[in-house]
């Protein structure tokens, strides 16, 4: 028994350094463009797996043989600060005075599919009575059957915003409200089949800051390809399952590839812009440890790293755990109260909310 415990416990320390090593080697991946290393972007997708597999063996360690503990925790030691972004701890603190609320909101369409009894649209009046100073709406062409456009800027217009659409003929699901005033709306020139980004400057006081309002490349996952991928992980023994993972495989690598220069477009337009106070926020499609948000990080500050809690899942269809809602924010701001707003349920995002002050 003692023998075969040994060999147990050679194979588990093998596994654990693996494990160990993959988690590091998955977070260091989120550096590399997908335009250049496409399977290195779905890579790090496996972060939390990873990460759970590692705390996996700490508890397995604790029972079996604790002097072997070391292993996982080093494992995370040198990833700390990726674990940090995706799953951040931070001391509540109360909300300043006189600070901006901001709210990034991929609406699925204004959620035209909900209407109240009255004859209302629930999604339209959350916006409307949210008492934010921004707000960053994707996917904000409403349906056929849902309210106009010229319905939705009324009501919000009559709630004191002003409206920053383009109006140069082109389809605009990406658009911004604000309680401050406006100054230009332009859009991020990239090459995008369907998503896009626009920047507008606003005036603070005496200071002009500059708002991007991204929605990055999706995945464009039907809900086929979803049921396809829960087949997957419930059944990976399933024969068609290799087909389905390589089809999969392709879409999300397009799709990777192409959010990679969208970031970097960006980033060129702040740097081009030379604003001192920037907020850039949205549906990057992508979780804290990717990327977009690794190069978003290397110029600006996550607000949920800085002032958020916990996993903060903004994506809430079953089975599809993410946070790809995002807002980051220059040096210029402090952040309060980053969080997820899950009491608005008529998309399938929630909205990310944060409070800025200079």
């Amino acid at each position: 028994m003692k023998w075969l415990k040994r060999i147990l416990v050679q194979m588990a320390i093998g596994a654990n350094v693996m494990a160990a090593l993959l988690l590091l080697a998955c977070s260091l991946c989120s550096g590399l463009n997908p335009a250049e290393y496409p399977r290195a972007a779905i890579f790090v997708l496996g972060f939390p797996l990873l990460l759970l597999l590692n705390l996996a063996f700490v508890f397995f360690w604790l029972v079996f043989s604790i002097r072997h503990v070391w292993i996982p925790f080093a494992g995370m030691l040198f990833s700390v600060s990726y674990i940090y972004d995706y799953c951040p701890v931070n001391w509540p603190s109360g909300i300043p005075d006189g600070a901006l609320k901001v709210i990034t909101y991929n609406t699925e369409f204004m959620g035209a599919r909900e209407k109240s009894d009255d004859g209302h649209y629930p999604l339209l009046e959350y916006l409307a009575s949210s008492d934010a100073d921004i707000i960053c709406i994707q996917e904000g062409v409403p349906q056929s059957k849902g309210p106009s456009v010229a319905y939705e800027d009324s009501v919000m217009e009559a709630a004191g915003y002003h409206i920053l659409r383009l109006n140069d003929g082109k389809a605009e699901p990406q658009f911004i409200y604000s309680r401050l005033p406006v100054l230009s709306v332009r859009r991020i020139s990239y090459e995008s089949s369907a998503n896009g980004s626009v920047a507008a400057e606003l005036l603070y006081g005496e200071d002009t800051v500059l708002v991007v309002n991204n929605h990055f490349e999706s995945y464009k996952l039907t809900r086929e390809d979803k049921e396809k991928y829960k087949e997957i992980i419930k059944e990976p023994e399933k024969e068609d399952t290799e087909s389905n993972s390589r089809a999969l495989f392709r879409k999300m690598t397009v799709a990777s590839s192409l959010r990679g220069p969208q970031a970097d477009s960006v980033l060129h337009y702040i740097h081009a812009s030379g604003r001192e106070a920037v907020v850039v926020c949205g549906d990057f499609n992508e979780p804290p440890v990717s990327y977009s948000c690794y190069r978003m990080g290397t110029e600006l500050a996550s607000a949920f790293r800085q002032s958020g809690n916990g996993l903060g899942l903004s994506y809430n269809q079953k089975g599809f755990y993410f946070r790809i809602d995002h807002i980051f924010v220059s040096d210029y701001w402090l952040t309060y109260d980053t969080h997820v707003d899950k009491s608005a349920t008529w998309s399938d995002h929630y909205p990310l909310v944060t409070y800025l002050k200079k």
